[in-house]
């Protein structure tokens, strides 16, 4: 997202997600919000400049189309703003903890076969937009390396052109959830598609710093992938899914450790010895987080003698980002 704040709590907004980041966090868990209630503030309460608790509930209103999970995520932001406003000694109202509530839990969706043949068939006959002239370009490649090695989504964004080693097929993950940098390793197809991706980029846009760059030079925002993500299904006929869970970006990273898993069940490989290195892949700060996969694996793998669930039990957490 965007630096440039305009409303009357831009310095303090500025300055608090400055304050996150050296704590450790990382920008995007707030500044999407945080530039939402920016631009809320401009169209809605442009001269206010206390965080009111009238300005606070006129924000927390559910919005069309928004889950309760996600409401929740931007009272979360502002509950924290508020937070450290007072912290700072700039009077606020901090939203209750008890309004918040728990979130309710997610369960990923897992794509068929058949969808994700659908989806990066759409993919491949993307078309230019005159907003986004190398689209038909990058939507391809994007979204297999986003399924096919299991990267967040601002990871994959945020790659640039020197973080990719062309000979190995090793890229550098810097822009990582609490700064966790590591090193993920491309399979030989997916490596010879960005090799032939990055040649005819480097004929359209020379000297360019990111990996798949916006046609001013920065990377794409979060809000362009998830439109491109919408744009393949609809693409692909696909307006519908199976079931109530509706996929996001995010589904890419939750499918790769499920397949990835239910690969080596199926090979009959020991997972408390193996699920380190996909924890270590896959930039997971616990290795509980990359177990809780185990659980999302299909009943007939699950019942298998390879999964001992007492090992487990104690290690499976809420789906991990």
């Amino acid at each position: 997202m965007s630096d440039s704040f305009r409303g009357q709590f831009a310095m303090h907004i500025t300055n608090f997600i400055h304050f996150k980041e050296a704590l450790g966090y990382s920008k995007s868990s707030y500044d999407k919000f945080l530039v939402h209630f920016d631009r809320f503030c401009l169209s809605t309460f442009p001269k206010e400049t206390s965080l009111t608790k009238e300005l606070l509930m006129n924000w927390a209103r559910l919005h069309p189309n928004e889950n309760a999970n996600g409401l929740k995520r931007r009272m979360v932001a502002l509950r924290e703003f508020g937070k450290y406003l007072n912290a700072i000694g700039v009077e606020a109202y901090v939203i209750p903890s008890e309004w918040i509530g728990g979130f309710k839990p997610f369960f990923p969706y897992l794509f068929s076969d058949e969808e994700l043949f659908a989806f990066f068939a759409a993919a491949d006959v993307m078309t230019p937009h005159k907003l986004s002239p190398y689209r038909q370009y990058v939507v391809p490649v994007i979204f297999r390396l986003l399924y096919c090695c299991g990267l967040r989504p601002n990871e994959v964004r945020l790659i640039r052109c020197s973080d990719i080693d062309f000979e190995t097929g090793r890229i550098h993950i810097r822009e990582t959830k609490l700064h966790k940098e590591r090193t993920v390793a491309m399979s030989s197809d997916m490596l010879l598609l960005c090799r032939k991706y990055d040649a005819r980029m480097r004929i359209i846009l020379k000297n360019r710093d990111y990996f798949f760059p916006h046609p001013d030079g920065a990377a794409y925002s979060a809000s362009w992938l998830q439109e491109q993500f919408w744009k393949c299904w609809k693409n692909a006929g696909i307006r519908y899914f199976r079931e109530t869970t509706t996929p996001r970006v995010y589904s890419f990273r939750h499918n790769y450790a499920t397949r990835i898993l239910m690969k080596w069940v199926e090979e009959r490989r020991d997972l408390y010895t193996w699920l380190p290195y996909l924890s270590a892949y896959m930039g997971h700060s616990e290795f509980s987080s990359t177990a809780y996969y185990i659980h999302l694996l299909p009943e007939r793998l699950m019942k298998t003698s390879a999964i001992e669930w007492e090992r487990f039990s104690k290690l499976i957490p809420e789906v991990p980002q």
